[in-house]
C-alpha cells in the first residue's frame, strides 16, 4: 500500500504534486505582485504555469515562472499601466456623474460602467495570451478584445467570478485574503485556464510548455 501511494505515477502522488505546485506558484505570484506595478508580469507568469500544468507538462516552477516574468516584464507592465490609466479615467467619469451632475443624468454613468466591464474582460485574456504567444503589443490588445467578444458566455462567467471575488474581499477582507494568499490566486487561475486552454486550441494554437521555434501567434481569422 505504502509503495503504491508513493509511486510517482500514482493518482495520489500526482494530486499532492499538483497541490504543492499550486501553493508554490501562488506564493511566487503574491511575492512578485507586492510592488503593484509588477502585477501584469506576475499574472503572465502565473498563467504560463497553470496552463502548462493542464497541458500535462511538468514545469520547473521557480525557473520557468521567473523566466516568463523576465521575458515579458516590459510588455506586461505596459499593458498593466494602460489598463490602469483607462480604468482610472472611467472611474473618474462615474464619480463626475454621481457627484457633479443632477440626478436626471444619472443614467450616463452606465456608459463608463460598460467600458470598465470591457476593460476587465479584455484584461482577463491579455495576460494569458502574453504568456503563450509571441505577439506585438497592439496584436495582444486586438486579440484580447476579439476573444472577449467571440467567447461571450465564458467572458461573462469570468467577470461574474472576478467581480464576485472582489465583493467577497470587500465584505470579508481578512478571511478571503488569507485564503487567496494560501492558494486562492493559483486556484482561480487554473480554473480560468481550463477554458483558456480550450479556446487557444480551438483557434489552432499548439499549447505546450516545450519551447518551439517559429510563429506561435493566434490566427485571428479563426476568431
Amino acid at each position: 500500500m505504502a509503495s503504491s501511494f508513493f509511486n510517482p505515477k500514482s493518482a495520489a502522488t500526482k494530486l499532492l504534486t499538483g497541490l504543492c505546485n499550486l501553493i508554490l506558484v501562488n506564493i511566487l505570484f503574491v511575492l512578485t505582485s507586492i510592488p503593484v506595478f509588477t502585477i501584469g508580469a506576475s499574472l503572465t507568469s502565473l498563467y504560463r504555469i497553470t496552463i502548462a500544468i493542464l497541458s500535462g507538462d511538468n514545469p520547473s516552477i521557480f525557473r520557468d515562472y521567473f523566466k516568463c516574468f523576465r521575458d515579458n516584464f516590459l510588455k506586461a507592465t505596459g499593458l498593466e499601466l494602460l489598463y490602469a490609466v483607462l480604468s482610472a479615467f472611467f472611474f473618474f467619469e462615474v464619480y463626475m456623474v454621481n457627484n457633479m451632475m443632477s440626478a436626471e443624468f444619472s443614467w450616463v454613468q452606465y456608459i463608463p460602467y460598460f467600458f470598465l466591464l470591457l476593460i476587465l474582460a479584455t484584461t482577463l485574456y491579455t495576460f494569458p495570451l502574453l504568456a503563450w504567444f509571441e505577439e506585438s503589443f497592439i496584436q495582444i490588445l486586438k486579440n484580447s478584445v476579439l476573444l472577449a467578444i467571440t467567447n461571450l458566455p465564458v467572458t461573462i462567467m469570468y467577470e461574474v467570478f472576478t467581480l464576485g471575488l472582489a465583493w467577497l474581499i470587500w465584505q470579508y477582507p481578512t478571511t478571503v485574503m488569507s485564503l487567496m494568499f494560501f492558494m486562492g490566486f493559483s486556484t482561480l487561475a487554473i480554473f480560468y485556464s481550463l477554458f483558456l486552454k480550450r479556446t487557444f486550441k480551438r483557434l489552432g494554437a499548439d499549447i505546450t510548455y516545450k519551447e518551439k521555434e517559429g510563429d506561435s501567434g493566434i490566427d485571428v481569422d479563426k476568431m
